[in-house]
């Protein structure tokens, strides 16, 4: 069988030595002797407590992708997420993109999803990856939207899935041949990956529910909170978060934990606050309206008003609400939630905004992602956070999955 494997993998079932890897990255120029591909140079600080979600406007543009990462890197910011769509937002080409036009920036799949490409092929993104940007590179996971996965004719993403998933994606890393796997997340008669590297990416989650950020905290290396969290439901989720490390006989610190906050100033026009605030929550509202509600413990009453609302239902059958619906309708949705709905985003001047950032810190989040504005439309809002940067529980690297 050894002989046999061998000539499908190319190398024996033992894990390779990593000494191929180190001989190769000896004669390689360090990072801060290149120029990404902009020509910038990053002259400030980087503050590695910062990201930003990578095309965040609808319709996804995906030549905004460079300008963006060369923008967010001579700014300072730590990283860039990248979001995963099934339209032009595949995570392997843009990861690649902006691994390719910097050489500061943090990278992390933020989020995709396992069952969507065989394990050799979501392993060898992530050495690949992880080869190429130098360990800048972190993996996250979500579940998705169960009716979607049911109307593309996928399996629904389940716990037990995400955990076999996870430890499969290890193994691989680790240099280990797989034979006759049997588990939630599929059956394989084998599996094998050849990478020569001395480690790997860290591994983490997007998650809403408690659940998801306990298993994150038990089997992942750092976590992604969702967009419009209460402060109570931040503090209720990195508990989660805890308790799942806890279980796991981890130090229940050692999981970097993001915050993923809604980044609306007053350097935007008034029709992009509104759909970047007000239509974004709708739009998540469209598909899963209850976890969000549950996780902020929200009035259900309010909810139902508002779903059963016929302004509501024509806008949602339009499509997303922050993409599609005018600017007349958002206004009259937005005067349809509940203030405190809105209240965990950060809005008004830039100043206001920074200290929102802040308090995510002061809440127990290690770093912050500003969601829904670009790194150009974040410079005014970055620049008043430089000015009081507040004192970081712990040092965050680059990497969005690791600490100093």
């Amino acid at each position: 069988m050894t002989s046999r494997l061998s000539c499908i993998t190319g190398r024996s079932s033992k894990k390779c030595s990593p000494k191929s890897a180190l001989d190769t990255r000896r004669h390689r120029p360090s990072p801060r002797n290149r120029k990404p591909c902009g020509e910038h140079t990053l002259v400030t600080e980087q503050l590695n407590e910062l990201a930003y979600y990578a095309i965040s406007r609808h319709p996804a543009d995906a030549r905004v992708l460079v300008p963006e990462a060369r923008d967010a890197e001579a700014m300072g910011l730590g990283s860039c997420m990248i979001g995963e769509r099934m339209t032009v937002k595949d995570t392997a080409v843009l990861s690649g993109g902006v691994a390719g036009c910097t050489t500061e920036l943090g990278i992390a799949a933020a989020a995709t999803h396992h069952h969507t490409r065989h394990p050799m092929v979501t392993a060898t993104i992530g050495s690949t990856m992880h080869a190429m940007t130098e360990g800048r590179y972190a993996m996250a996971f979500a579940r998705g939207v169960k009716a979607n996965w049911q109307a593309i004719g996928l399996p629904v993403v389940t716990e037990a899935r995400l955990r076999d998933f996870v430890g499969i994606l290890r193994r691989l890393w680790d240099g280990e041949t797989i034979l006759n796997h049997e588990g939630p997340a599929g059956s394989w008669p084998v599996l094998y990956h050849q990478n020569g590297l001395e480690d790997s990416p860290p591994i983490g989650f997007v998650a809403v529910g408690p659940k998801t950020l306990e298993l994150a905290g038990e089997i992942g290396d750092f976590a992604i909170l969702h967009t419009f969290f209460s402060e109570e439901a931040t503090v209720n989720s990195i508990a989660a978060v805890r308790r799942g490390a806890e279980r796991a006989g981890k130090d229940p610190d050692s999981v970097r934990i993001w915050s993923c906050l809604a980044t609306a100033s007053d350097a935007l026009s008034e029709e992009d606050r509104l759909r970047r605030r007000a239509g974004r929550l709708l739009t998540y509202l469209q598909a899963y309206a209850d976890p969000l509600i549950d996780a902020n413990g929200w009035d259900r009453r309010a909810w139902d008003r508002l779903r059963t609302s016929q302004l509501f239902r024509d806008a949602a059958s339009a499509g997303p609400i922050d993409a599609s619906a005018s600017v007349e309708t958002l206004e009259k949705l937005d005067a349809l939630i509940p203030d405190e709905w809105l209240t965990s985003a950060a809005y008004g001047t830039p100043k206001q905004c920074a200290e929102k950032i802040s308090r995510e810190l002061e809440l127990g989040c290690d770093s912050v992602i500003m969601h829904g504005a670009s790194p150009h439309e974040l410079k005014s809002v970055v620049a008043a956070y430089r000015e009081n940067r507040p004192t970081l529980r712990r040092q965050v690297a680059a990497n969005p999955g690791k600490f100093l």
